[in-house]
């Protein structure tokens, strides 16, 4: 029984810290337009709708699943998307799509002598995109 408790502690530990190495969003982008050189993320900004004055630079999309909950997924797809964006030159992003995909399913976790459990392993995804766009100062 000792080594059984042994056997599920390394498992948990490593699926922890799993999770927590890949908590992270991924993301890509199209140029369909003229492609500027790269900015920081940090100066694109978002709209809700169109602003006056802009060149279309190309089409940006970002989604993550393994942030802690689904806020922090919103915000580590959102922070990727305008890494997509500033890669491509663009520093303002007019939203498209906002959404969440949910992944699942049960794994078994064998600890070996016959006997083991079941893992949901259901995730959310939360999903972004958008218009990569230029605003002229």
């Amino acid at each position: 029984m000792k080594e059984q408790r042994k056997l599920l502690l390394k498992i948990l530990t490593m699926a922890l810290t799993v999770v927590y190495l890949s908590s992270c969003a991924t993301g890509s982008s199209l140029v369909t337009g003229l492609k500027r050189d790269a900015i920081s993320f940090e100066m694109v900004s978002i709209y809700h709708s169109e602003p006056s004055n802009y060149d279309v630079v190309g089409i940006v999309k970002s989604s993550s699943e393994m942030g802690f909950g689904e806020q922090h997924n919103l915000d580590l797809a959102l922070e990727e998307i305008k890494k997509q964006a500033a890669k491509v030159g663009a520093n303002g992003i007019i939203l498209q799509n906002t959404g969440e995909v949910v992944n699942g399913g049960i794994t078994f976790i064998s600890n070996g002598y016959g006997g083991g459990f079941f893992v949901n392993t259901q995730s959310t995804k939360q999903t972004i995109s958008g218009t990569a766009i230029y605003i002229a100062n």
